[in-house]
């Protein structure tokens, strides 16, 4: 059996590293641009003699090894083997930590929620209404979530209850009774980039709420850094260099299952930075395909300012009113491809609307400025929207938005009730809400003033992507208790618990 050096000694790194990013010739390196930060100069270089890759920019580096590690987001094992694999170099990897016992129960909770699919009438007929075939069920190996005792039985027998326990996808109700969270429902594994289930996300089938749900964060289970497809579309992605960046599960499913490779979905929240970062990993263009309705030109806007950020060229297909990536390409395959190949980068579809007299697009087209990284396109961008409008650049570029990092101190200040106001706010809008009457902390201010002028980069993530039970609810109950005068409040434990007997007891944060 070949030893580690062996195989170190066969691997080419110019070759790896070249199959991922672009790499240009100076000298006897090799530069590019960083693929692991921010990087509008090329400061990544790689010497072939060496058998090593540096950033001089971020710092990072390391052999071959490494850097499919960095950028596929894997343990260095894991990328060891990928590339043992490639070179068709036989070699034995020894490890065996509790990391590789969860994802074997992650596995074969997948392995069993798939085999109890096919035994249930629910499930199969709502695959079937949505137009998804059981080739497509087992591509995504899509599953159901049927008798629990028999998979804690399962689990059990390969010893594996305990450290699936520790995902949160199964509890421990009292001694010998489990309760699973999927209980009933449709289910999606979802993947890491390795293929390795790290999650699931369930569909209710009887119309209980809530309509979805995901596995909570785990050791291996980072929400806002994963993205739902990935392990599917990594080879089409880099094969295009594009992204099609969906809302949902379904939407995703359906388009796969129409001939659309390429696509992605950030697990049905609002995009996160580090995602747009990991998409800039695999391609340099992203078009949103998201739904036409009022929620979908919200998401549009919150996702563009965190791609342009990564530096990625963002399209946007606008579909029909009421239409969504599922229920378009299934009427209309051909119409859907039609739309992402004439689609422009979303600057040049904001340009051409102005010119055509639509002036509204103008606040945009600004807004979107403050995050290209290009200073240059940037100006070239200012530069003609003055000629159109004939306003000065420099009236233009003072409007446009001062990104800033987060304040992380300031996030966490937020009161149970300001985060479920903010939520809702940013959910279902500011009908009947009396802001006057609100108390709230300054930085609650600057939030609720954020989400009036659309500035959704300014908001955290937690907050545009808060769950709870009932939303709509919680979010009237914050503005009751949010709206009490000082003078109505508590001012002992007597006058409380009679305050308590005549309103609804206040929610409790999950």
């Amino acid at each position: 059996m070949p030893s580690l050096r062996d195989l170190m000694a066969k691997i080419d790194i110019v070759d790896v590293i070249s199959s991922y990013i672009e790499l240009k010739r100076v000298g006897n390196n090799y530069t590019a641009r960083c693929p692991f930060h921010p990087d509008d100069t090329p400061s990544f270089y790689v010497s072939p003699s060496k058998g090593i890759f540096k950033c001089f920019g971020c710092g990072v580096g390391g052999d071959a090894v490494k850097f499919v590690s960095l950028y596929e987001n894997v343990d260095y094992w894991t990328a060891l083997q990928r590339l043992a694999e490639r070179y068709r170099i036989p070699i034995r990897i020894e490890k065996g930590g509790k990391e590789d016992k969860l994802f074997t129960a992650l596995r074969r909770v997948a392995e069993f929620y798939h085999e109890e699919l096919k035994s249930s009438r629910q499930a199969l007929d709502y695959l079937q209404s949505r137009g998804i075939s059981m080739k497509t069920a087992l591509k995504f190996m899509l599953g159901y979530g049927g008798d629990t005792s028999a998979l804690v039985e399962l689990l059990k027998r390969e010893g594996l209850l305990e450290v699936y326990e520790r995902t949160a996808n199964i509890t421990g109700v009292e001694k010998g009774i489990y309760r699973d969270l999927f209980k009933g429902r449709l289910i999606v594994p979802i993947r890491d980039m390795s293929g390795r289930v790290v999650a699931f996300g369930g569909r209710s089938l009887d119309g209980s709420p809530p309509k979805y749900i995901n596995s909570p964060e785990s050791e291996v289970f980072k929400k806002g850094k994963s993205l739902f497809g990935l392990y599917e579309a990594k080879d089409y992605i880099r094969e295009s260099g594009e992204v099609l960046l969906v809302e949902g599960y379904f939407d995703l499913i359906s388009l796969w299952q129409e001939g659309f490779r390429n696509v992605l979905a950030p697990l049905g929240t609002a995009l996160t930075q580090e995602q747009a970062q990991l998409i800039s990993k695999l391609a340099k263009r992203v078009i949103l395909l998201y739904d036409g309705d009022k929620a979908g030109r919200k998401a549009v806007r919150s996702a563009v300012p965190h791609l342009l950020m990564a530096g990625l060229e963002v399209r946007v297909v606008y579909l029909p009113e009421g239409e969504d990536p599922d229920t378009f390409v299934r009427k209309n395959p051909a119409e859907l491809k039609r739309l992402i190949a004439t689609a422009l980068p979303v600057q040049q579809e904001l340009i051409k609307r102005i010119k055509e007299g639509d002036t509204s697009c103008m606040e945009e087209l600004l807004y979107y400025a403050g995050f290209i990284k290009d200073s240059v396109e940037r100006f070239q961008i200012l530069k003609e929207l003055s000629h159109i409008t004939h306003i000065p650049l420099s009236s233009l570029n003072e409007r446009v938005p001062k990104v800033e990092p987060r304040r992380e101190k300031q996030e966490q200040s937020l009161s149970y009730h300001e985060v479920l106001l903010l939520a809702g706010l940013y959910r279902f809008g500011f009908e009947e809400v009396k802001l006057e009457e609100l108390r709230l902390s300054p930085y609650a201010l600057e939030l609720v003033e954020a989400i009036q002028r659309g500035e959704y980069h300014l908001l955290p993530d937690y907050i545009k992507n808060y769950r709870t039970y009932d939303l709509e609810r919680a979010f009237r109950e914050s503005i009751r208790a949010l709206s009490l005068h000082e003078e109505e409040l508590p001012r002992n434990f007597q006058e409380l618990r009679l305050k308590s007997k005549e309103r609804p007891r206040k929610l409790r944060k999950r």
